[in-house]
């Protein structure tokens, strides 16, 4: 069935709120190279000024200046906030995943009785660990496209060790 106006000013909205050519494929259920085309049509961009165009809403919101109703405002506001609450929820699971196969290194190392055993604990508890690498680099990517973390903020932590002082 194809998309009326109402939808495709729906898909424009959401796709200069920042969300992806994919994750609006997916959501509305058609291709994404049907929405890539009637971007590049309609010149929406090709995503790559969709953080400028939040950063210009964000000054003109905080103005008083409106683009739309406020309705529908909140509306697409809520559509973003409902997506970046599934990113979090994803994160937590994927972390699970990891969690799950370090423990299960973990326990297989301790069980381990010959040295085949232990190589293949050994294995499993390298995936674990380029697996929570791995995760910790996508995650911090899909939290920033997504607003949930801005890329300059760095959290540092620094430990120091005291081992008595030189005789």
């Amino acid at each position: 069935m194809p998309l009326s106006q109402d939808d495709w000013k729906q898909i424009r909205d959401e796709r200069e709120a920042g969300l992806s050519f994919s994750r609006l494929a997916f959501r509305h259920g058609i291709d994404k190279a049907t929405i890539v085309r009637r971007a590049k049509a309609e010149g929406w961009g090709n995503g790559a000024d969709a953080t400028e165009l939040v950063r210009r809403k964000a000054m003109a919101k905080f103005a008083g200046v409106t683009f739309t109703s406020p309705k529908k405002k909140a509306a697409a506001i809520d559509i973003v906030a409902d997506l970046a609450a599934d990113v979090i929820r994803l994160h937590q699971a994927e972390a699970e995943q990891v969690r799950e196969l370090l423990w299960r290194g973990l326990n297989a190392n301790r069980a381990a009785e010959t040295l085949n055993e232990k190589r293949l604990a050994f294995e499993t508890l390298k995936a674990a660990k380029d697996s929570s690498e791995t995760l910790k680099n996508l995650q911090r990517m899909e939290r920033i496209s997504h607003g949930l973390d801005s890329q300059g903020s760095k959290v540092e932590i620094v430990i120091e060790r005291s081992y008595g002082t030189a005789a």
